[in-house]
């Protein structure tokens, strides 16, 4: 059970938003106890009018022995799948895997069976080029015509199904400059996508980073590519914790569609599944009685070493040097949040399943992710170390993923979900 106090400090105040600045509704904080979850869970109703829907305490777990399809990447580098950065994937209705390769500044098309189809996008300054491909995000359409936004130009270029550049869209007004916006996820048969993070801004003026100014809340945002100028509404609006953006342990932002077109997310560090449909307020919220951890003096210890470890040297080179020293003082002053969230990971499938990735426990050798249906049902959950969450998924059960080797070449491998679980 969650107690009033783990509820309001992990930030369960949340409401929804469609159209720049149009606040259509609010929910109050859970402040109720829940009623404890039987085998098959159950339903309550907040304060607000949310139906609130606790599901099982204890773990069923599936099994995680998915097919693999096939595997792309190379360490020889002498082949067209030698992968330099591989942030995102996307599929497209018919089963067709698209890669976003930042370092080769590329978008690679495979079939269902991996072989190559077309290739596209490239480094320069012409039509379809990109010149800072270190921040480029991309979105696939169900049809297979993808936008990659583009921060040089601070915009997003469409392309057709035939990977043939048509048109710049740029983004509005001075306020969005420096914007960095990747994780993007396109609505269903429309020509608008969803921003599933919080995007962030380079330089000064992002909202909530004054001191003194008032905490504002985070939002989800979309972009409708329809028009010749972006038009950006916000999704959803998520709670704001009460501490500096780059605090360590503090609630990430995250949500993702479901196939109707609702939005599934998270903004709190309670186990709290929030489900909005856009232009109104909360509808439910779905719960699993896992606390939050505290975050220990050890704990702390162990995150600063971990991230000064992780900084390696400049090699020689004086700027690189410079940087990491920065990067070091900043990590040896940063801020914690009180505590470690629970949902660390969250995505739904090609039919609407919710894979929320939770904290495991600690010497679990993983972390585990519960499976949920679209309306609630509690399906089971992949045992710490089984699964990674899927980067992208696609139609008839098929799920891709990005691992590294011993020696960090990234390989794109793509498997398919038993039916019981798409």
């Amino acid at each position: 059970m969650k107690s009033r106090h783990t509820l309001l400090g992990a930030g369960v105040l949340s409401f929804v938003m469609w159209g720049p600045g149009a606040l259509a509704g609010q929910d109050r904080p859970l402040t109720g106890a829940l009623p404890g979850a039987g085998a098959a869970g159950g339903a309550t109703q907040s304060p607000a009018g949310q139906e609130v829907i606790p599901l099982p305490a204890e773990d069923r777990y599936l099994d995680a022995g998915f097919a693999e399809v096939y595997r792309l990447g190379s360490r020889l580098g002498d082949g067209w799948d030698a992968f330099g950065q591989v942030p995102d994937l996307g599929f497209d209705e018919a089963g067709n895997l698209y890669i976003l390769d930042r370092g080769a500044v590329r978008i690679y098309v495979v079939d269902r069976q991996g072989n190559l189809v077309r290739q596209f996008i490239g480094e320069g300054e012409g039509p379809g080029e990109f010149g800072e491909p270190s921040a480029l995000g991309f979105g696939v359409m169900t049809d297979g015509r993808v936008t990659v936004f583009d921060p040089n130009r601070m915009g997003f270029a469409l392309f057709d199904a035939n990977g043939e550049f048509e048109r710049n869209i740029p983004l509005p007004g001075p306020h969005t400059h420096y914007a960095l916006i990747f994780n993007l996820q396109a609505f269903p048969g429309r020509d608008r996508f969803l921003s599933t993070t919080e995007v962030g801004y380079l330089g000064t003026g992002e909202p909530g980073t004054d001191d003194d100014a008032p905490a504002p809340f985070r939002y989800l945002l979309s972009y409708d590519l329809t028009v010749d100028e972006v038009a950006i509404d916000s999704v959803v609006v998520g709670w704001w914790p009460p501490v500096h953006p780059d605090a360590a342990f503090r609630p990430r932002l995250m949500g993702d569609m479901l196939p109707s077109g609702e939005i599934v997310y998270t903004d709190s560090s309670a186990y709290a599944i929030k489900f909005a449909v856009p232009g109104g307020p909360v509808t439910r919220i779905l719960t699993r009685p896992f606390e939050p951890g505290p975050v220990t003096d050890r704990i702390k210890d162990g995150e600063i070493e971990r991230r000064l470890d992780a900084l390696g040297d400049g090699g020689g080179d004086p700027f690189r040097e410079a940087v990491i020293e920065w990067e070091r003082n900043h990590i040896e002053e940063m801020e914690f949040f009180h505590e470690m969230p629970v949902v660390l990971g969250l995505r739904t499938s090609w039919k609407g399943t919710i894979w929320v990735r939770r904290r495991g426990e600690e010497g679990a050798g993983g972390n585990p992710i519960d499976l949920i249906t679209a309306d609630g049902r509690y399906l089971g959950t992949f045992a710490p170390g089984t699964t990674g969450l899927p980067v992208a998924f696609g139609p008839d059960g098929l799920i891709a993923f990005v691992e590294t080797d011993d020696l960090d070449v990234p390989y794109v491998v793509v498997k398919r979900l038993p039916a019981g679980v798409r």
